[in-house]
């Protein structure tokens, strides 16, 4: 198969070639962002030749109560993921897909998979129900969309030296090479993309320090009430107000990026600034111009430091801004942190929508191009977009 930095678009530069399980399992977690654990990972394929990579997923491999040898029927959830996955290889266009399933229960460390001396048992047949259940149910829901499973392989981890099985009467097995020197790692670490040990770690990523949280949160209501007396008088506008608002984002934009990290209050004042809708659209725009990550920073930065329900508005700016960069892991981390904040969030909503149904990031810089027009409406000029 190929992998390329524009799915299914091998022109985009010269590909990888995968031929092997084992390389495709150690190219997972640099394509993830992170190592999975306890997965379901689905492998899209395509294109002209129909061995282009697309889309990737991964979901949490969730195992029905009780003795999973005993009842290997799958989960309502898993169920649900499954279809969900199906649905984003339909809108892929998909051929074929390869599923690999990550379960560190599945410790086969000393049957004949690995040894080769076909007499032993081992811990991973014990699971082996549940991962021939949620293969064939995969099976099943690309099948309905004209897109075969070619593959399913079964690890305990991805790690060097791992073994690696298949399922459905597939024999091959083998070791998991070396992740860290697979040339879709090195491709990637060259590209400026970092792959994280865990989902967990890039998690932690967003957890900000408590005591500075609650000295943020303590200089809220005090900001609240000096912005209230500042722009809360027949002398200024709502037009004035989202201007000075947006001209202030944007100058913490800069500071952060010439290493000065806002005060509580400043931060307090900048989730006051994000509340003002027009502000918030129009900042979306950075995603795409020529201080994305400066402005991304920011956003982590606050993400790390406001309490709910005011830290919605940064993380939901965090995720699309990883959404548009093509981070898929961050964006979904960073939207879980911003409906965790605040459930009912309607764009952190629509955008966690829009990345599990395998909507592309391209799509997504729409709203970027409408952020251009609110700053355009009130008269401040934004850092111009990057070219393509």
């Amino acid at each position: 198969m190929t992998t390329s930095a524009d799915p299914f678009n091998p022109t985009a530069r010269p590909p990888l070639r995968i031929s092997d399980p084992g390389d495709l399992l150690a190219a997972i977690p640099a394509m993830l962002g992170f190592r999975p654990e306890r997965s379901v990972v689905l492998v899209c394929l395509g294109g002209p030749t129909g061995t282009a990579l697309g889309a990737v997923m991964r979901h949490d491999l969730i195992a029905p109560p009780g003795d999973s040898a005993i009842e290997p029927g799958l989960t309502a959830e898993m169920a649900a993921a499954i279809e969900q996955f199906a649905i984003v290889c339909a809108r892929e266009r998909a051929t074929s897909v390869i599923a690999v399933v990550v379960d560190q229960d599945a410790d086969c460390r000393d049957c004949h998979w690995c040894t080769g001396d076909g007499t032993a048992e081992c811990a991973a047949m014990s699971r082996a129900p549940l991962h021939t259940a949620v293969v064939e149910a995969v099976a099943r829901a690309v099948g309905k969309h004209g897109c075969a499973l070619i593959g399913a392989h079964v690890t305990c981890e991805i790690a060097t030296g791992s073994p690696w099985w298949s399922l459905l009467d597939d024999p091959r097995n083998g070791l998991v090479p070396d992740p860290d020197v697979s040339p879709v790692t090195t491709a990637h670490v060259l590209e400026g993309r970092q792959i994280r040990a865990s989902r967990t770690e890039l998690a932690d990523l967003l957890t900000g320090d408590r005591a500075r949280r609650r000295e943020v949160a303590r200089a809220l209501p005090e900001v609240r009430a000096a912005q209230a007396e500042r722009f809360g008088g027949q002398r200024t506008g709502r037009s004035f107000t989202a201007r000075k608002k947006l001209e202030f984002v944007l100058f913490e934009v800069d500071n952060l990026a010439s290493g000065e990290e806002p005060s509580a209050r400043a931060f307090a004042a900048l989730a006051l600034a994000l509340e003002h809708r027009i502000v918030r659209d129009a900042v979306m725009a950075l995603a795409v111009g020529e201080k994305d990550l400066a402005a991304e920073a920011l956003w982590l930065a606050m993400t790390r430091v406001l309490p709910h329900p005011e830290r919605a508005d940064a993380a939901t700016l965090l995720g699309f801004s990883a959404y548009v960069r093509g981070d898929g892991p961050l964006a979904g981390i960073a939207f879980e942190a911003a409906l965790t904040a605040d459930p009912e969030h309607r764009l952190a909503w629509m955008l966690d929508s829009a990345l599990q149904g395998g909507i592309r990031p391209e799509a997504m810089r729409e709203l970027a191009t409408c952020g251009f027009e609110q700053a355009c409406t009130l008269g401040v000029p934004l850092p111009p977009a990057r070219e393509r």
